[in-house]
Formats: structure tokens, C-alpha cells, sequence
């Protein structure tokens, strides 16, 4: 069994709709429940070295960096971004914001799916971990670090959404160009970026669980955190999907990467990968996911068989 094969072999999930588990105590925190499934931590070097290992036995010599390998590697992730889409038509609803509390959490609070095991919640559990080792794999392709990409562009958004203009806010980053500089078409380069670095133990940023609590606290300090429900995270996940297909959409099936992209391109490369990961991660932790675990699991079952 291969890495990859597993991603599209392994049965997926059908569209019928849940049912919740009945609840007899009251809903746990959100905090509570993942800062508990935190003692256990994957390192994003693991999931590297098995994907690319992985890409490796299978690729031909001299053909893992082509762009229509990259571009093939593209419908991979939106079809399995598709099944992830199927899913979320049966999970339950986000739920309106009930009060003016900032502290105040939406759902998964309020409902038992999240919360509670059942093998619906386990099957959406392996796809978001199998979305996540796609992008090792694209990553691996382009010559990038998921890791690096992720921390570069967690620092850029940092920059372009102040935590003093934007606390509460749900708008798009040209709304404080005027104080950022930062615009659509200036300051959004990550080359000569510095990767984001942790400002306590927990941020530990070489470990999957460590970037998603850096990636909790940045969302929890803008108090962004009433607008990540399970939803609304999936939608502009998948809104990400599409941004970096849009890089590769004329490129056509000819050349090797190295020879028909630039530096820059590759940084929106990374930038846009970086994107669909930290949704990802938010994802995950907003439906108590344990995301490492999760690709931990699919890479141990194929060394298994």
C-alpha cells in the first residue's frame, strides 16, 4: 500500500444526514477538550519525510516536479476537497451567535456531533487528515516546506491584520491598506519573510498540534473566534482550493516546474498552500480533530500493509 493510494482508495462518506448522539452532560469547552488531545504531538518533519519518501517509489526519475504532475496533484486535492464539501452538507448547521459575550463560542459548543465519538464524526476525521497529507505531497513536488510555509505566511498575516483594527471584525486585509501598506498587488511577498516564531511551550512550531494552537490564539486575540464555526472554516477552506488552482489553470501539461516558474510564483505557490493548511488546522480544531493523529494513523496503516 502506498500513501497515495490509500488517499482514493479508502471508502468515503455518504451524503445521508447524521444523527447526534444524545448528550447527558453538560457541553465541554473547546479549549478544554483540545488542549487535552495536545499531549500528543506529530512533528511536521514526520509527515514530510513519509510523503516524500512515499512520492519517491512512486514518480518516475527526473518527473516528480512537472507541471502536469503539480497540475494532476491539483484535481487530487479538489476531489478530495469535494468529498470533504459532501460531508459538511449533513453535519449540523452552524448555530447563530446567542450573545454579546466575546468569549462566547458557536458551535461545536452546542452540539453533541463534535463532541462526542460516533463513526460519522470518525470517518470526517480521516478525510481531514487525508486532505492534509495532499498537501505534504503537492508541497513535496513544488521543492516547498509545509511547515516553513505555513509559519511565513502566519507572520505576513500577522502584518496585514493588525490585532488593533481588526478585533471582531470579519473583513478582507485591503481594509487596512491604508494603515498596512499591504495590498493586492504590494507587500504580499514571503521570500525574505521570517517563519513566525512561538512565544511559549505550547506554540511549539515544528509539531502539527503546536501550529494549531498558534493558529487558535492568533484567530482568539482578533476575537475571530465567533466566526470559525465548522461551515463557515470548510467554505473558506475550499475558497482556498480554488485560489491555488487558479496559479496552475493555463500552465498547460508541459515542462518541469523549475524551468517555468518563477521565485515569486513559487512563493504564491506556498503562500496559497500555506492558506489551505492553516483553514485546515482551524477546521480541525474547531471539530476537535486531532489532525496529526489522524495523518499519523493513514501513514502507519500503509507501512503496516
Amino acid at each position: 500500500c502506498t500513501i497515495t493510494s490509500l488517499l482514493f482508495l479508502t471508502p468515503t462518506m455518504t451524503s445521508t444526514a447524521f444523527t447526534s448522539l444524545p448528550t447527558t452532560t453538560s457541553p465541554k469547552s473547546i479549549l478544554t477538550i483540545n488542549s487535552a488531545a495536545m499531549t500528543s504531538r506529530v512533528d511536521f518533519a514526520y509527515l514530510r519525510d513519509s510523503i516524500t519518501n512515499d512520492a519517491n517509489r512512486l514518480d518516475k526519475p527526473n518527473h516528480n516536479n512537472s507541471i502536469a504532475t503539480t497540475r494532476d496533484q491539483i484535481f487530487e486535492l479538489g476531489a478530495i476537497t469535494g468529498v470533504i464539501c459532501t460531508t459538511f452538507l449533513s453535519v449540523p448547521h452552524d448555530v447563530t451567535n446567542k450573545s454579546d459575550n466575546d468569549e462566547y463560542r458557536p458551535s461545536p459548543n452546542d452540539d453533541p456531533f463534535w463532541t462526542e465519538p460516533s463513526q460519522q464524526k470518525e470517518e470526517l476525521s480521516r478525510q481531514l487528515g487525508e486532505l492534509f497529507l495532499h498537501l505534504f505531497r503537492i508541497s513535496a513536488t513544488c521543492n516547498l516546506d509545509l511547515c516553513v510555509c505555513v509559519l511565513k505566511k502566519i507572520e505576513l498575516n500577522g502584518q496585514k491584520y493588525p490585532v488593533e483594527l481588526c478585533k471582531g471584525k470579519a473583513g478582507k486585509y485591503t481594509d487596512y491598506s491604508e494603515h498596512t501598506g499591504i495590498t493586492t498587488t504590494e507587500g504580499q511577498c514571503t521570500i525574505n519573510t521570517p517563519t513566525k516564531t512561538s512565544s511559549n511551550d505550547m506554540e511549539d512550531t515544528s509539531t502539527v498540534e503546536g501550529i494549531t494552537i498558534l493558529i487558535r490564539n492568533f484567530a482568539d486575540e482578533r476575537l475571530w473566534h465567533r466566526h470559525h464555526c465548522p461551515r463557515n472554516i470548510a467554505l473558506a477552506m475550499m475558497g482556498e482550493v480554488g485560489e491555488l488552482a487558479e496559479i496552475f489553470q493555463w500552465k498547460k501539461d508541459e515542462g518541469e516546474l523549475d524551468a517555468k516558474l518563477t521565485e515569486k510564483e513559487l512563493d504564491k505557490i506556498g503562500q496559497e498552500v500555506a492558506d489551505v493548511a492553516i483553514y485546515l488546522l482551524r477546521l480541525a480544531d474547531v471539530c476537535h480533530v486531532q489532525l496529526g493523529e489522524e495523518a499519523r494513523k493513514l501513514i502507519e496503516a500503509c507501512e503496516e500493509d
